[in-house]
């Protein structure tokens, strides 16, 4: 997993996150030879996706296909859990600590909104989902980290 900052503009008419993926280490000509491994149709796809609150969406990971994470309305935590250490890390990512978040193929993560608002997740994947033979594979919410490890820090 990887973090990207990104940089927001802000003025009176509101504010925008310009060019979100290009700073993410990612150039066209990358994301297409990435795709070559994809058992799909070696495309990439850009989503859009709105999460409610309360909704945990975890766990899953992909084989072949990297995800970049990028939530532009509201406040997420995404969680990546790492098989290999056996160790979760959570990131706070939004409105107010604009990231892009590239999880990388194998990586098991989802994410929850922070907050009483839906967040809206852009998100950009290096492989087209294909219905017929789908990418993914999934394990319970509470899978590797327990139900408390998805709710609010109380400090």
């Amino acid at each position: 997993m990887k973090i990207f900052k990104l940089d927001k503009f802000a003025d009176s008419r509101g504010w925008s996150l310009n060019d979100i993926y290009a700073n993410a280490d990612y150039v066209m000509g990358t994301c297409v030879q990435l795709g070559t491994s994809c058992k799909n149709d070696n495309s990439f796809q850009v989503n859009y996706s709105v999460i409610n609150p309360g909704v945990i969406k975890a766990w899953h990971r992909h084989k072949c296909q990297d995800d970049y994470f990028c939530i532009i309305k509201g406040m997420a935590q995404v969680g990546v859990y790492n098989e290999k250490t056996g160790k979760a890390e959570k990131i706070f990512i939004g409105e107010h600590n604009p990231c892009v978040v590239r999880i990388e193929a194998g990586e098991w993560h989802g994410l929850t909104p922070v907050g009483t608002e839906p967040c809206g997740l852009l998100y950009f994947v290096t492989c087209k989902y294909n219905p017929k033979d789908p990418d993914e594979e999934r394990a319970n919410w509470d899978d590797f980290v327990g139900a408390d490890w998805w709710k609010p820090e109380n400090k």
